[in-house]
């Protein structure tokens, strides 16, 4: 149904195919994934951009942060979810139709109510590339406002790859021309005032130093905020080994604590220390050097440009390096599963099913309800226009139903308060007790919040629970007119002025027991009669 949304071309035969993955994310060690649909379309504001496949897959487990060194932990909770991958054509040329384009995905998506909806059910993965650079795929993008901040910061380091390419050029560098071979430097630095190296020498551990023919400046140039091409090498290094990272000969080493001595001797051993740079890693020497050829083949890599490779963004737009980029060719036949013939008659009794797409929603809502724009996109963005439509026909006002459903949902959901989690027929019948009079519209939150802490409860039980037995108009006169003799001398010195802050006190002792517009009403008449009784 999603792909036929898309206006997909649906597959006569679903086969469920193999993505390894060894990195201990998905136990077995290969995810199932399965085409769909192809060659889609999806309508931006000024054109339409290609819906490229729809899959079906399997998540899988996410690196838990008891991460630390060689161990690492995986949370399975998520394991074998099912995902809808959804690909769209390089058809956005610009960050801002990027975000267009996600943001029309993800409308579609959670206004069909076939998928789950919340922060982190919908993630985007953003693609990016400029001339000649390389494709990049960006992961971990969840907030929309991220996604041209992100597609920035990565223009931003093709750009300076591109850059530190046609230096090497400029400077004659050639294709190999670093060489895996690393130096042993442990026992120049064994009497170092660099702690961290003088403590790991101490324990046994090793120093390597591999050069970097022509690469002076290139290693400390800046590629994104805070991030150098010598980061870009770290983080290969933290990647694939045990190693926190590496130095490198375009820092200043002073801040770390070696001597002059130590660097003239490092330094002396470059064939040209004008235009050649180092980098230093310390750590057991399997591991030194298992990180040193991966240092050796991406700085070779430098003179080809940008990699193409997976990153992880982090929360400044800024992004790491996460793993090589894998293609279509590692897919293969999962012999487990047999293929699933899909008959034209399903097809055509889905397509005689379709839920309405979110454009056309809005535009209904806002014609037959007169509702503001961004009234309707909230509710067809949130998936609850159908919810609203049942209350407005249950006799609710439809401003307090819109209001209710946006406003006061969003205002809970940043008091960490999981209203998400209420269904439509809990929600149903918390109005119809406020339609049947057993508590005031102010009450609404207070009675959604209390449905959401204690689910077991009845409504009946709930409302006791809180304290929101009503009260009738006899009640609320008998305390009006106390809190009136109460505030005599209040009264006297501020006339009518004292309204507001009466009606104050008034709801302290009756909010949700009684309507505030009944309350207001009978405030005025009964304090504009005390004043009128007291001249």
């Amino acid at each position: 149904m999603i792909a036929l949304l898309f206006k997909c071309t649906p597959v006569s035969e679903i086969h469920i195919c193999r993505k390894n993955y060894l990195d201990g994310s998905v136990p077995p060690g290969f995810q199932r994934t399965a085409l769909i649909g192809y060659k889609g379309r999806l309508p931006l504001k000024e054109k339409e951009i290609e819906i490229t496949w729809v899959y079906l897959e399997e998540d899988a487990g996410r690196k838990s942060d008891k991460t630390a060194g060689k161990d690492i932990f995986f949370r399975l909770d998520r394991l074998g979810v099912p995902l809808v991958e959804i690909v769209t054509a390089p058809e956005c040329y610009t960050p801002q139709e990027i975000v267009e384009a996600a943001k029309q995905l993800g409308m579609l998506l959670k206004s069909c109510g076939l998928v789950r909806r919340g922060l982190g059910a919908i993630r985007q993965d953003i693609n990016v590339s400029i001339k000649d650079g390389a494709r990049v795929e960006l992961k971990g993008v969840q907030l929309l406002d991220m996604i041209p901040v992100a597609a920035d910061m990565e223009i931003r380091r093709q750009i300076a790859l591109l850059e530190i390419r046609d230096e090497l050029k400029k400077r004659g560098f050639r294709d190999g021309e670093v060489k895996d071979a690393p130096i042993d430097v442990t026992k120049l630095l064994k009497k170092t005032k660099v702690k961290f190296i003088n403590k790991a020498l101490k324990t046994g551990q090793k120093a390597y130093m591999l050069i970097l023919p022509k690469f002076k400046g290139l290693v400390g140039k800046e590629v994104q905020p805070n991030r150098r091409f010598g980061t870009e090498l770290s983080d290969k290094v933290k990647a694939f080994t045990s190693l926190r990272g590496l130095i490198h000969s375009d820092e200043d080493l002073k801040k770390y604590g070696f001597s002059k001595d130590e660097i003239a001797t490092l330094t002396s051993k470059l064939p040209n220390p004008d235009i050649d740079a180092f980098v230093l890693v310390v750590g057991p020497a399997k591991e030194c050097l298992k990180a040193l050829r991966f240092v050796t083949e991406r700085a070779n890599y430098a003179i080809i440009g940008v990699p193409e490779e997976t990153r992880h963004v982090k929360d400044d737009g800024t992004s790491v390096f996460l793993r090589e980029l894998h293609g279509r060719s590692r897919l293969y036949p999962d012999t487990d599963s047999l293929p699933l013939v899909i008959e034209e008659s399903l097809i055509n009794k889905l397509k005689e099913n379709l839920p309405p797409y979110p454009w056309e929603i809005m535009e209904y809502l806002a014609e037959k309800y007169q509702l503001k724009p961004l009234v309707t996109e909230q509710l067809t963005f949130s998936g609850r226009h159908q919810l609203f439509e049942e209350l407005v026909k249950m006799g609710i006002d439809k401003k307090l139903a819109a209001n209710t459903l946006t406003q006061t949902f969003a205002a809970l959901e940043n008091e960490k308060i999981d209203v998400q989690s209420l269904t439509p027929q809990e929600i149903l019948e918390i109005f119809k007790y406020f339609k049947d009079g057993r508590f005031s519209k102010e009450a609404i939150p207070e009675v959604l919040a209390g449905k959401v802490k204690h689910r077991e409860l009845q409504i009946p039980e709930l409302l006791e629970k809180l304290g929101l037995k009503t009260i009738d108009t006899s009640e609320l006169d008998a305390l009006i007119e106390r809190i009136l003799e109460e505030k005599d001398d209040f009264i006297k010195q501020k006339g009518m002025d004292a309204f507001k802050p009466l009606m104050g006190v008034v709801m302290k002792e009756v909010r949700g027991k009684i309507d505030g517009k009944v309350v207001s009403q009978r405030l005025k008449d009964k304090l504009q009669n005390y004043i009128a009784s007291a001249s």
